[in-house]
């Protein structure tokens, strides 16, 4: 694990914190000629030697070979990032598979087996844990498939005029997961006055929009979706954190 944990560290110390801005406009421009992605790879180099000495992975094959793979890969990998589009997709493609490398060898160099990365996994997933991972499905899409249902008969009182004006597409759903998720949590941990801050933050936010709007049924509407999104996310909550105690 201590090994893990520092090559995590040199990899987002080097790519978030040690490049710089004109380094990665070199490399979208110039590609694998640019001197920014070298300069770059050598910060990468320097901060995974380090890494790897300060793991106790003493100077021989193994480090090497393990310190080659990393940099290496770390190349081509950011090679091929230089050639797409800058949107998150390709961000976290791009996060994953440093990730995958740097996860193979740090179980390569533990000499850990399938079995005991298997048992490992295995120990990890409680019924508990289960559990609340569910429990977080639930309150994301499932249950704004369930409030969407549920206003369905107040949202085809808006025309279309009214509907153009909604804001952002999806934002309002993404909001939702957000705030549910958050209301889920605060639960979880005990601390429930959470929710009622997150719901007084919620509700100044808001006040702009029903202040500003002279028709009663946008009012009305936001506040239906916000009680039905906050009642869902309570029971979901509740019900979890029951289930929690029956299982300890």
């Amino acid at each position: 694990m201590k090994l893990l944990l520092l090559l995590l560290l040199a990899h987002y110390v080097a790519d978030f914190y040690l490049q710089k801005h004109d380094w990665i406009m070199c490399k979208v421009k110039n590609k694998h000629r640019s001197f920014g992605l070298f300069k770059h790879i050598l910060v990468h180099f320097l901060l995974t030697f380090i890494a790897l000495f300060f793991a106790g992975i003493g100077f021989g094959l193994p480090f090497f070979s393990a310190l080659f793979i990393i940099i290496v890969s770390h190349y081509l990998i950011d090679i091929w990032k230089t050639y797409q589009s800058f949107e998150l997709r390709f961000f976290l493609a791009d996060q994953l598979a440093h990730l995958v490398v740097i996860v193979a060898i740090s179980l390569w160099l533990n000499e850990l087996t399938l079995d005991s990365i298997l048992q490992s996994i295995n120990g990890f997933m409680s019924t508990k844990v289960l559990m609340i991972v569910c429990a977080f499905v639930i309150v994301c899409k499932p249950a704004s498939l369930v409030i969407s249902l549920a206003l369905k008969k107040y949202t085809a009182q808006f025309d279309e005029s009214e509907k153009a004006n909604d804001g952002l597409a999806t934002a309002g759903e993404l909001i939702g997961y957000f705030e549910r998720g958050l209301i889920l949590s605060f639960i979880l941990i005990g601390q429930f006055a959470g929710v009622g801050f997150l719901l007084a933050a919620k509700s100044v936010f808001r006040f702009g929009d029903m202040r500003r709007q002279t028709d009663r049924k946008l009012t009305e509407y936001i506040m239906l979706g916000t009680l039905f999104s906050f009642s869902f996310a309570i029971a979901i909550g509740k019900l979890a954190e029951q289930l929690w105690k029956v299982l300890s």
